[in-house]
């Protein structure tokens, strides 16, 4: 199972398994409060007034929390 799963990994295309992995980076963060889902969200304000040029991108990588249920 393992090795299918490695398998479908690697057969994906490049920036599609980039975007896979940081999108599950950036929720497993969340979940274990490594990262606040504040510091993620799209501002425009905090964008063009205090240069958090990270934003423009981190908004897309959160969905919410993850839960068992």
């Amino acid at each position: 199972m393992a090795q299918a799963v490695e398998e479908w990994y690697k057969q994906m295309p490049i920036i599609t398994r980039s975007y896979l992995t940081a999108a599950i980076i950036t929720n497993i963060g969340c979940s274990l409060e490594i990262i606040s889902p504040y510091k993620l969200y799209l501002n425009p304000g905090l964008v063009f007034k205090q240069y958090q040029f990270w934003r423009l991108i981190t908004n897309f990588l959160y969905f919410r929390k993850m839960g068992m249920a």
